[in-house]
């Protein structure tokens, strides 16, 4: 159910086969080109997924250090309108018809278009360029616009070409040009940029034709002259007036006037109060009985609050030591601390006066300066009134002074006038004329402005227009995906020579026999040992787990069995020969598997190990390997004492037995052919487990003894080589093989 194509070639009961041998290997290994097998390529990827890995990494990691390792490179870009946006024709003057030197180009020119070709490679000559070098190279004396040839390597490689990092093209269709440089330092991006700049503006300036006319020159030279006539004139007046305090001589008469009759009503004024305030002062001094100095110092210390409060508590200890004093007497005790209290507020009071005063009045006594505050309203009236009395004297003293002043400057003003009128009229006269000039010479520039229109930068050079056009991280996305891809193609190249097959596609193209069965890969059963397979099987007899279960599942052994017996078109399939090429292919467990799902279909199963040399079927089923094949070849031991029951139902072993010098001494016996015989009349499958087949002949010697030879092929583990070589000598021995199992652990 399992195979396609017929197997009459390889028929058990084919009677021509030596007449016509089976073909073992394909003579033509090719593989449809158009078709693309992408499980097949996810498996590669991940069999070589180290190799993939470690040159990624490799790779990566030694160009990400190089690209790090580069210095930076910034790229800055500034914009300059170059055409006026709002009226026709290009409004470059001279630069057009430069620019347009060329028949369709200057056509261009002359319908208002400019040729932008043109005139970049016109700004980007050495006739352009060769004097903004020279400007910069006072300070960056490294760089050069074009390299010489005649020079040597060495010598340019020291040099920095600006020709190489200079751009200058127009963006679009607009009327624009876009100027970048490239370096590593932003710094010299900005330099070398406004030098550009100020070189491009002063040649434009210089090439294009302003026409402006003889008129427009003599009125900006009249400008001049009258603006120096104006500024002379000017600064006169302001020198004159700073010189007189003069603003004009009718305003300054005027003001002169108002201040005389001003002062004399003051003074008159002052005079009037003096009297009156001098006639209340005299009255106040004889109600106080106080001289002007007295005066002074009541009226200062009645405004401190604390020297009042001082004076109140000397008035109020007093009072009580006159009071206790006619109760207790004045040589009591309490009167004595009251006197000490008494002491101590006047050696306070007389500190707090000092204070105030500024100074010790110790003359006074003290009943002066206990006894003025029952006048203090008059005695303020009397200090103020003093105070007032000051303060008219000084301003008498300052009206008078004024009078003189006013009275020189009247004198002085008639010949102040005469200069200052003389001063204005000239400054009015050149003024009048400097601004009848300035508004012909505006209306002159319009005109002339419809000829000319400059050029203007657009975008301000600073560090903002600075941008890093290194690409170091799309470098290293780049080199990532590079390397994947090298580390990829280098995985499929490796893998392309690889002398072991992977995949099961390659096995078909490889071998022309017919796959049994394709076991999926189970490292999990393949990697036991055969003490672990044992205690497995232990558990599956125990109960403890089931042949069913993902892991240990029979269902593959089953179809095997089943594809093995379809060979045959009459009957059943009795004895076969298991074999690999080479070792470590799952041969054992393969085998013990085979047997085990026979025997739960009904048949009596022997296991027979033919490896003598490396024998190991006994570890798996946790018997010993006390007497076998060679025991009976040799001793004559009968078969019953020397073959082994196992513990599942029908499954019986023969072991390899006690080691010999030649093995294939006995397995070529007519002994070993009377014994298959006897096998297979006792059993109804007899299972024969041989050593690899590229290494020894004995499966070759067994498989004739058999039905024919079940080739275990284990992905990853049989060389290419060795399986052509042992498919050729199978073919050459003209040996029956059955069938292939894939076994993809």
């Amino acid at each position: 159910m399992f195979l396609k194509n017929s197997t009459n070639s390889h028929s058990l009961i084919s009677e021509n086969s030596e007449l016509n041998p089976p073909i073992y290997i394909n003579s033509q290994n090719t593989i449809d080109d158009e078709e693309i097998d992408l499980g097949e390529l996810f498996k590669i990827l991940q069999r070589r997924s180290l190799i993939i890995i470690g040159t990624t990494i490799t790779l990566t990691s030694i160009l990400t250090t190089w690209i790090l390792s580069k210095p930076p490179v910034y790229t800055g870009t500034v914009r300059m309108q170059v055409e006026s946006v709002t009226t026709e024709g290009s409004g470059l003057g001279g630069l057009a018809g430069l620019a347009a030197a060329g028949g369709g180009a200057g056509r261009a020119a002359l319908r208002g278009g400019l040729d932008y070709e043109s005139l970049t490679s016109i700004l980007k000559s050495p006739f352009v360029m060769d004097s903004i070098v020279q400007d910069i190279q006072k300070k960056y004396p490294e760089i050069i616009y074009l390299p010489n040839p005649n020079k040597d390597l060495e010598e340019l490689e020291q040099k920095e070409v600006l020709s190489e990092n200079l751009n200058v093209q127009q963006p679009g269709l607009t009327k624009t040009l876009s100027i970048s440089y490239q370096s590593d330092s932003p710094e010299k991006i900005l330099d070398i940029l406004n030098e550009i700049v100020d070189g491009y503006l002063a040649f434009q300036a210089k090439e294009s034709v302003q026409n402006p006319t003889q008129q427009l020159e003599f009125t900006i030279e009249q400008i001049s002259r009258l603006r120096q006539r104006v500024a002379g004139l000017e600064s006169q007046v302001e020198s004159f007036q700073k010189k007189n305090n003069l603003i004009s001589p009718d305003a300054l008469g005027s003001t002169l006037n108002a201040q005389v009759t001003f002062l004399n009503q003051e003074k008159n004024r002052a005079l009037v109060e003096s009297r009156g305030i001098r006639k209340l002062a005299s009255q106040l001094e004889q109600k106080l009985d106080l001289t002007p100095e007295e005066g002074v110092i009541v009226a200062r210390l009645n405004r401190e609050p604390y020297y009042l409060k001082l004076v109140n508590q000397i008035k109020d200890t007093e009072s009580k030591i006159a009071t206790e004093g006619v109760r207790f007497g004045f040589e009591h005790p309490t009167i004595k601390k009251l006197e000490a209290e008494k002491d101590e507020l006047i050696v306070l009071l007389e500190l707090e006066t000092q204070r105030v005063l500024g100074k010790p009045y110790k003359n006074l006594p003290l009943d002066f300066f206990t006894s003025f505050s029952n006048n203090q309203q008059v005695t303020q009236q009397f200090f103020d009134t003093n105070n007032q009395i000051e303060v008219l004297e000084a301003r008498q003293q300052s009206i008078d002074e004024a009078q003189k002043i006013l009275t020189q400057e009247i004198n002085n003003l008639s010949t102040t006038q005469k200069e200052f009128i003389q001063l204005q009229r000239e400054l009015r006269i050149a003024t009048e004329n400097l601004t009848r000039l300035l508004a012909l010479r505006e209306n002159l520039e319009i005109e002339v402005a419809r000829q000319f229109s400059p050029w203007r930068l657009l975008t301000p050079i600073d560090e903002n227009i600075i941008q890093n056009t290194s690409g170091k991280k799309k470098q290293i996305a780049l080199v990532g995906i590079g390397s994947l891809f090298l580390g990829t193609m280098l995985g499929f190249v490796v893998d392309k020579l690889d002398s072991k097959l992977y995949s099961s596609k390659d096995v078909k193209n490889m071998v022309n026999l017919p796959v049994l069965i394709t076991i999926p890969a189970n490292k999990k059963l393949f990697s036991l040992t055969p003490q672990q397979f044992m205690q497995k099987e232990s558990m599956v007899l125990r109960g403890l787990l089931t042949d069913n279960s993902k892991t240990f599942n029979l269902d593959h052994y089953f179809s095997l069995y089943s594809n093995i017996n379809a060979l045959s078109l009459d009957r059943t399939v009795s004895s076969i020969t298991i074999g690999t090429v080479d070792a470590k292919q799952g041969q054992s467990i393969i085998s013990i598997y085979l047997a085990k799902a026979a025997t739960m279909i009904g048949k009596k199963v022997l296991l027979v190990d033919m490896n003598l040399r490396e024998p190991k079927l006994h570890s798996y089923l946790g018997l010993e390997n006390k007497a076998g094949i060679s025991d009976i070849i040799f001793n004559d031991i009968p078969l019953n004492e020397v073959i082994q029951t196992s513990k599942l139902d029908n499954l019986f072993l023969l072991t390899a037995g006690s080691q010999i010098n030649n093995p294939v001494g006995i397995l070529s016996s007519p002994k070993m052919a009377n014994l298959t015989k006897t096998f297979k009349q006792d059993f109804d499958f007899v299972i024969y487990n041989t050593p690899p087949l590229a290494e020894f002949s004995d499966g070759k010697i067994v498989t004739p003894l058999t039905e024919g030879l079940v080739m275990i092929i284990g992905l990853g583990k049989t060389n290419r080589n060795n399986l052509e070589k042992v498919m050729n000598d199978l073919q050459i021995s003209k040996l029956p093989v059955l069938g292939m199992v894939i076994n993809e652990s």
